[in-house]
């Protein structure tokens, strides 16, 4: 399962339940904790996160590929003064 689809089965909520019964608060892949309306923490398993990591990885290097191709060409063209922009 992806993130992105952990990410729409996750569960939010508040302290007050987590306090009560952390077992049972906590039986999501990724869960929200709020309090007063404000979310505080986010609980993962160990199997989310690690996917999480492993995607956020492979972001930034697909990321690092687009910029570096992006300056690549971007040295190829002509600079054009700001004003003849505007």
């Amino acid at each position: 399962m992806t993130t992105a689809e952990a990410l729409l089965k996750e569960k939010i909520i508040s302290v007050s339940d987590l306090q009560k019964n952390p077992m049972k608060a906590l039986n999501a892949k990724i869960v929200r904790i709020v309090k007063n309306g404000k979310e505080i923490g986010v609980f993962m398993s160990k199997e989310e996160f690690e996917d999480f990591l492993e995607e956020s990885l492979e972001l930034k290097d697909s990321f690092k590929k687009e910029l570096e191709a992006g300056l690549k060409s971007a040295k190829d063209e002509p600079l054009v003064p700001l004003k003849d922009i505007l």
